[in-house]
């Protein structure tokens, strides 16, 4: 074999071994949706499947929906000056982008991961299906809190008419009860006075004609 096969086969060795290395063909994954917050915020995570120890860039683009693909990179790994976004890094292969104060042009855009990984000599680079943002529902006006709750119900009016006649009858045979008490006593009072026999009596001579032997005697009780 001569040198300049020998060469040949190193370099086609090389080109081998990297077209088949298992990042060339990873993946990035991402949300296809995602809802806004109440707080006009949104995260969209991006991870990549490359069979690497480390990313060399990562990055977040804004992706026209309209016409053309037209892309705007939010913010870049390294980049401590994005506007109104902010990233953090979960593992090594999972990053977060925090969108903050959206506006309502969000949902006419999409956005879009992409990944830069170095694999020996070469870098490749793969992008992800764009995520499109929702509009959520503020919760935070349906939400009373539990101190703020509203006060029941009041009972209905024909219930309180109810209550208030009940209540007016207790205090009528209350009354009567009474009555017939003190009534009882005081006829049982007076029926045990006239009952009672007099105790210090005085035997008079009652005169109509002249006294006899057989004039009646009249009784005074003092």
């Amino acid at each position: 074999m001569t040198t300049y096969s020998f060469n040949i086969f190193i370099i086609l060795t090389v080109y081998l071994s990297f077209s088949f290395h298992p990042s060339q063909g990873f993946k990035v994954i991402q949300p296809q949706y995602q809802t806004i917050n109440p707080d006009g915020s949104a995260t969209i995570s991006c991870e990549h499947k490359a069979n690497v120890s480390s990313v060399k860039d990562v990055r977040l683009n804004r992706v026209s929906l309209q016409g053309g693909v037209e892309r705007l990179m939010l913010c870049q790994k390294g980049n401590t000056g994005c506007k109104n976004t902010v990233m953090y890094q979960e593992n090594p292969n999972k990053f977060l982008f925090i969108l903050l104060n959206i506006g309502p042009e969000a949902t006419k855009v999409a956005y879009e991961c992409e990944f830069t990984v170095k694999t020996g000599p070469l870098d490749n680079t793969k992008r992800g299906t764009p995520t499109q943002l929702r509009a959520g529902q503020n919760k935070t006006e349906d939400y009373v809190p539990p101190s703020l709750s509203p006060p029941p119900p009041p009972p209905p009016s024909h219930l309180v008419g109810y209550q208030l006649i009940w209540i007016l009858i207790g205090l009528l045979a209350l009354i009567i009860l009474y009555s017939s008490v003190i009534t009882c006593v005081y006829i049982r009072f007076r029926m045990t006075s006239n009952n009672r026999e007099p105790d210090n009596c005085t035997y008079v001579e009652m005169r109509k004609a002249p006294l006899t032997a057989d004039s009646p005697l009249g009784i005074f009780c003092g």
